[in-house]
């Protein structure tokens, strides 16, 4: 008989191990039969929601391109993971962080130059790909041109799954995988097994550190550290909670509908006299963008002349994104849910994400109901085109993977 998880191909086996961590991940993880599954319960309406993993969801292809002062113009190689953007960004300002054996990025070689800029300005288009970017080759002209002038590729690996941009998110910011900073998704379980979002009050800190949390702690609180995103999850971008240092005072905006003014305002505040970029001093401001291809392009270039603007030009750039997510799908998590449900008879799914259910452990125990019965509900759903899912797993096995 086939082991649960092990029957998957090798490549997807090991994207969903490391977008996997043992205590904040679902309990029951499903792998769709195609990509016409997407999204949970919790998600904003009426934006796109990521895909649940499948043998034919691709979008993890993500563009990684540096430039300015700093970067030496190369070619990025194919498939350097989002793992790679922090350590390379410590490389270009000279810092060496702490705890290395905890993450497993590593800088890239031949992007970081001599040159120490005071600025560190990192772009993440969020719920977009490479293959967005090039469906409209003539709606990006900005990050076309920092291609051509700095170190790029369009092949960058977004590496794990499912493609949550919560978790995507949070690997920019630290260099680790979801397996090990723990922020495996918008909703993850907490020490204590309450379900919570990531980054909300109740919410444990990521396992591991961001670059933003080791400068900020390895040089005594004097950078500037920014970050404004679209949502609360963004956060993972820079944390700062790891230390626990009460004297971190991040400048942290979430704006939902407009990210550009309050990046502007920032960077812009205080220009020339303590703000970004002037001083010696490196300071890094994070910026998650929501939006369509041409306007991600136009909110890129104003951001980056307003960073150019208080720094003097000292600047170093980054831009990736979290990967595509599909428009439209023809069946949600949300719904995939209420069907358990009702097929079990009960209400025990406590709310359902890409990827799998979180499961209400209360009622189950009440109940008297086991785990096994909702993967077999679970793995009995069907769509227009047969059944929904190629694979149904308890999230245990991924824990065993390595004996496959």
């Amino acid at each position: 008989s086939e082991v649960p998880f092990c029957s998957l191909e090798a490549e997807l086996r090991s994207r969903i191990t490391a977008g996997y961590r043992e205590g904040r991940s679902p309990e029951i993880l499903a792998v769709a039969s195609n990509d016409d599954i997407a999204g949970g319960t919790g998600f904003r309406r009426g934006l796109p929601a990521p895909p649940w993993p499948s043998s034919d969801v691709d979008g993890a292809r993500v563009p990684i391109v540096f430039a300015g002062e700093g970067v030496v113009r190369t070619a990025i190689p194919e498939g350097a993971p989002v793992t790679a953007i922090a350590p390379t960004l410590a490389a270009i300002i000279d810092f060496e962080r702490p705890f290395p054996e905890v993450r497993s990025g590593e800088a890239i070689e031949g992007v970081a130059g001599d040159q120490n800029p005071r600025l560190l300005l990192q772009g993440i288009l969020k719920g977009v790909g490479s293959d967005d970017l090039e469906a409209q080759p003539e709606a990006w002209p900005f990050l076309r041109g920092l291609t051509d002038e700095g170190a790029a590729t369009m092949d960058g690996d977004a590496g794990s799954l499912p493609l949550d941009p919560a978790a995507v998110i949070s690997t920019v910011g630290t260099g680790g995988w979801p397996s090990q900073h723990g922020i495996t998704g918008e909703f993850v379980r907490t020490s204590e097994g309450r379900l919570v979002r990531a980054f909300s009050k109740k919410a444990d800190t990521p396992v591991i550190a961001t670059l933003a949390d080791d400068l900020d702690e390895g040089l005594g609180q004097r950078p500037l550290i920014g970050l404004v995103g679209a949502t609360a999850t963004d956060r993972g971008a820079v944390g700062g909670e790891w230390y626990g240092s009460a004297s971190d005072a991040d400048e942290v905006v979430i704006s939902p509908r407009d990210q550009v003014g309050p990046a502007v305002a920032l960077l812009s505040r205080g220009s020339g006299d303590g703000g970004f970029g002037a001083d010696p001093v490196p300071d890094l401001m994070s910026v998650v963008l929501e939006g369509d291809v041409p306007s991600l392009d136009r909110a890129l270039k104003r951001i980056a002349a307003a960073a150019e603007e208080a720094a003097d030009g000292s600047v170093a750039l980054v831009v990736t994104a979290t990967g595509s997510m599909p428009v439209t799908q023809g069946v949600g998590g949300a719904e995939i849910a209420r069907d358990v449900d009702e097929a079990v008879g009960e209400a025990v799914t406590e709310a359902a994400v890409p990827g799998g259910l979180f499961l209400d452990q209360a009622a189950l125990t009440e109940l008297e109901l086991s785990e096994d019965l909702v993967i077999e509900e679970l793995g009995r759903l069907r769509g227009p085109g047969g059944d929904l899912f190629a694979e149904v797993f308890p999230a245990i096995a991924v824990t065993f993977a390595r004996y496959c």
